[in-house]
């Protein structure tokens, strides 16, 4: 069942990775942003950068802040 605090969830995590990656996001979307659709109690993002060889850089910083964030590389 969709959570109201789903969106705020969301923007506190997506404002943590656009101070880690500064100027690479361009887009960010997540799964549970729909009100009232049946979801899992887990908040999907998905970070689409300008230049994916640089996302290897910022892996220590995405470990210190945590909540699942450790790096997979590049997800084609």
């Amino acid at each position: 069942m969709y959570d109201e605090q789903w969106l705020q969830l969301f923007m506190e995590e997506a404002e943590k990775l656009n101070f880690i990656f500064r100027n690479e996001i361009i887009e960010s979307i997540g799964s549970n942003s729909v009100p009232w659709l049946k979801a899992k109690p887990i908040i999907d993002m998905m970070p689409v950068v300008k230049d994916i060889n640089l996302v290897d850089t910022f892996n220590l910083e995405m470990q210190k802040i945590g909540n699942g964030n450790a790096a997979k590389g590049e997800n084609v």
